[in-house]
């Protein structure tokens, strides 16, 4: 009979992946994703001095605090530096902590080191959430027009609350956007390494979204189109402008995260963008 495998040669072996193809995808675009967050969190700090607003980086991961309750407040690339401590995952969760009650939200992936894993499972973290992280090469060749009506822009400075307004209504599946929401999303319009979009019907804002830089990927996120005006190819549209507009800055790979089954997967797909891997949204302490 064969012994059975110990724990040590388990957690061995998961960590010699760590070296594979995948992680190495994983840990560039795990990182280049949460040093857009941080500049989100430096802008509202700025805007905001008295938010708390900050980003910190350590060999656990990075933690973003946007306020207590935001869902900005997250650990992201978490254990993709090796193994991680108690004192470390200590240290980084006191940074999304600033009030009693406060929870904890972290993203995981498949290349996580096995000790994070061991860390969150003692302090009953739970999973929340799947997202899929989408990649493909930027296109080479000019992108096709918009439909007949529909023009795609960059935001123009005066644009700011229109554009969060815009892009919540796509969110929230509302015109009724509370003012509290604009207030959340707006430092994202200020942030170092974004750039906003809006597509227009005739004369009307009718999709918002946002393509965003770092460490030589562009980050094609944040795209809402108001529910009046969906199928009438302005999703589609806004993906073209963001990729056309990588290209023209040199860019060769373009990313996006989306939850899995909705349309904005399916508008990915026929876009060119393939699934990289997935990842969990974990949380704990609510």
């Amino acid at each position: 009979m064969a012994r059975p495998v110990s724990l040590e040669a388990q957690i061995n072996a998961a960590q010699s992946n760590l070296a594979a193809p995948g992680a190495l995808e994983a840990r560039q675009l795990e990182w280049a994703h949460a040093a857009t967050c941080g500049a989100v969190a430096a802008a509202m700090a700025v805007r905001h001095p008295t938010s708390a607003a900050a980003h910190y980086e350590s060999a656990a991961g990075m933690a973003i605090f946007a306020g207590s309750g935001s869902p900005l407040t997250q650990g992201m690339a978490m254990g993709l530096r090796g193994p991680v401590t108690a004192t470390q995952l200590d240290s980084l969760e006191a940074q999304l902590c600033h009030s009693p009650g406060d929870a904890r939200q972290l993203e995981v992936t498949a290349f996580s080191d096995p000790s994070l894993l061991r860390l969150l499972a003692e302090r009953g973290y739970r999973v929340t959430e799947w997202q899929l992280v989408w990649t493909r090469a930027v296109p080479q060749e000019p992108a096709a027009a918009p439909p007949t009506g529909l023009m795609v822009r960059r935001m123009r400075p005066g644009e700011e609350e229109l554009y969060c307004r815009v892009a919540l209504a796509g969110a929230l599946e509302t015109e009724d956007v509370p003012t509290a929401a604009i207030e959340l999303v707006l430092p994202t319009t200020y942030a170092e390494g974004h750039e906003m979009y809006l597509a227009w019907l005739d004369d009307e804002a009718i999709g918002a979204a946002t393509v965003c830089f770092a460490d030589g990927v562009a980050f094609v996120m944040g795209s809402g189109v108001r529910p009046a005006f969906r199928g009438r190819g302005a999703q589609g549209a806004l993906i073209r402008a963001r990729l056309s507009r990588a290209r023209e800055l040199g860019y060769s790979r373009a990313c996006s995260n989306t939850q899995p089954g909705t349309a904005s997967r399916r508008n990915l797909e026929r876009h060119g963008f393939s699934v990289a891997y997935p990842k969990l949204v974990l949380r704990a302490g609510d």
